[in-house]
């Protein structure tokens, strides 16, 4: 029977491990998510306001590359 509850409250334990880990994953997530919008607010406000062809689409490169890197992140963790 203590095997039992032994096991039992190890369950309970990596339950609870796994519970902050999703709060601080979700955190860490939405972090970066306030980041990527920061710079898609400078994206826009470049682009709106008639900058040149040439920097417009570096400045998408960049955003892009930033997105791609957060989304590879995010869907590792």
């Amino acid at each position: 029977m203590a095997d039992n509850a032994d096991w039992i409250d190890d369950l309970k334990r990596m339950r609870d491990e796994l519970r902050l880990q999703l709060h601080l994953g979700a955190r860490e997530a939405e972090d970066e998510w306030d980041e990527l919008m920061k710079d898609w607010d400078r994206f826009a406000s470049r682009a709106q306001f008639d900058e040149s062809a040439e920097e417009v689409g570096e400045a998408a490169k960049e955003l892009g590359l930033k997105m791609k890197e957060a989304y590879d992140r995010m869907r590792e963790a």
